[in-house]
C-alpha cells in the first residue's frame, strides 16, 4: 500500500511541476495600473483567455469560446474579412442602444454591445495594413460563435460571456493580444526572453536619467525608428542631443511596467514621471520594439499621453458597462483615451 501511494505521488508531482514552469510567450510582465488584466485571443482554437496580474506574472483565470473573421489569416487590407493579429488596447464601449441608433437593425448582430480597439496600431500602419472597426462584440444569436468563422474581422463572443469578460476591461488600459497560436515557453526560456527586453528598457531609462546620450540613443533603431512629429532616427537624434546638452538634469522615474509581445514586435508600457524647471508631468509611455539584423531589441516607435493624476485606485473586476447607471463612468473613461499621441 505504501509502495502504491509513493508511486502515485511520483506520478502526479512531475505534471504539477511542469504545469507551473510554462508561461505564455506573449505576456512577459504585468503591472497594477495598465495591464492588471490581459485578454488573449487565440484564432487557431477560437478561444479567448483572460489573464490577471499575479506578482507581475500572468495567471490564467478564464477561458471562453469565440468566433473570428470569415477568412483565415492576418488582416492586411480594408474589407478582407480577416481578424488582425497584434497587441492592441480597448478604446471605447458601444452599448446596443447606441449601435442601433447608428446602424439600425443591422446592429442587432452585435448583441449587447461592442468594445472598439485601436487597430490599426502604430506597427500596423507601418506595415501598410488598412481598415478599421475591429471590435470585440457579442451576438444576438449565440450559435454564430459555434460557426467560428462568421465576422468581417471582429472577435465575437456569446452574449453572457462578453458581459463577464467586460468585468476585466479598463478602457484605454486593458490590452488585447490577438495571435494565431498561443505558445508557452518553459520558465527559463521565458525569463531569458523577458530579460532581453527589460534590459533594453532599463538601459534606456537609466541613460536618460543619467544624461548618457550615447547609451540612450543606442537603444533606438537606426533603420526603423520614426516619429511623426520629430522625424526619422537622424532627426530625432539631433532633437534629443539638444535636450541632453542642457545644463539642467531633470528628475525622471518609471513605474508600472508591462511587457507584451507579438510575433513581430514587443510593446512596453510604463508610467513616466518627469520633472524639470520647465515641465512637470506624469504620463503613460508606450515603447514599440523590434529585433534588428543582429537580433537585438531596439525601439522603433514610442507614444505618450498625459495622465490626469498620478494616484489611482487599484482595479477591481466588476460589472460597469452593462449597467445603465454607469454610463457616465464609461464616458469618462473614454474621454481619457482620446489624447494619445506619439512623442
Amino acid at each position: 500500500m505504501h509502495l502504491l501511494l509513493k508511486s502515485l505521488i511520483l506520478f502526479i508531482l512531475p505534471f504539477s511541476v511542469i504545469a507551473e514552469e510554462f508561461l505564455p510567450s506573449n505576456i512577459y510582465q504585468l503591472d497594477s495600473r495598465f495591464a492588471h488584466h490581459v485578454i488573449v485571443v487565440e484564432k487557431s482554437t477560437h478561444k479567448l483567455y483572460v489573464f490577471e496580474n499575479s506578482d507581475s506574472r500572468p495567471k490564467l483565470i478564464k477561458t471562453y469560446r469565440i468566433a473570428t473573421g470569415k477568412i483565415a489569416g492576418d488582416k492586411q487590407v480594408q474589407g478582407d474579412e480577416k481578424t488582425p493579429e497584434g497587441v492592441y488596447i480597448f478604446k471605447k464601449f458601444r452599448p446596443a442602444k447606441e449601435l442601433l441608433a447608428s446602424y439600425g437593425d443591422y446592429a442587432l448582430i452585435y448583441g449587447a454591445g461592442a468594445f472598439t480597439t485601436n487597430y490599426p496600431n502604430v506597427m500596423d500602419v507601418r506595415a501598410g495594413k488598412t481598415g478599421g472597426g475591429i471590435w470585440l462584440h457579442s451576438a444576438n444569436d449565440d450559435s454564430r460563435v459555434d460557426k467560428r468563422f462568421v465576422s468581417r474581422g471582429c472577435v465575437v463572443a456569446m452574449d453572457a460571456d462578453l458581459k463577464e469578460v467586460s468585468n476585466y476591461i479598463d478602457l484605454g488600459n486593458t490590452p488585447v493580444v490577438i495571435v494565431q497560436n498561443l505558445q508557452y515557453l518553459n520558465k527559463d526560456t521565458w525569463i531569458k526572453n523577458r530579460e532581453k527586453i527589460s534590459s533594453v528598457v532599463h538601459t534606456w531609462a537609466t541613460s536618460w536619467k543619467e544624461k548618457n546620450f550615447n547609451e540612450y540613443i543606442s537603444q533606438y533603431s537606426r533603420n526603423e525608428f520614426f516619429n511623426p512629429r520629430k522625424g526619422n532616427f537622424s532627426q530625432y537624434k539631433r532633437y534629443k542631443k539638444a535636450i541632453f546638452s542642457r545644463t539642467e538634469t531633470p528628475e525622471i522615474s518609471f513605474s508600472n511596467i508591462s511587457i507584451l509581445s507579438h510575433q513581430e514586435y514587443a510593446v512596453v508600457t510604463l508610467e513616466q514621471d518627469y520633472t524639470s524647471k520647465l515641465i512637470q508631468d506624469v504620463g503613460k509611455k508606450i515603447l514599440y520594439l523590434k529585433k534588428d539584423e543582429n537580433y537585438n531589441w531596439k525601439i522603433v516607435a514610442e507614444q505618450w499621453h498625459k495622465l490626469e493624476q498620478k494616484q489611482y485606485m487599484a482595479f477591481v473586476p466588476s460589472p460597469r458597462f452593462f449597467n445603465e447607471n454607469q454610463e457616465a463612468l464609461v464616458q469618462s473613461q473614454e474621454r481619457k483615451t482620446s489624447n494619445i499621441k506619439e512623442n
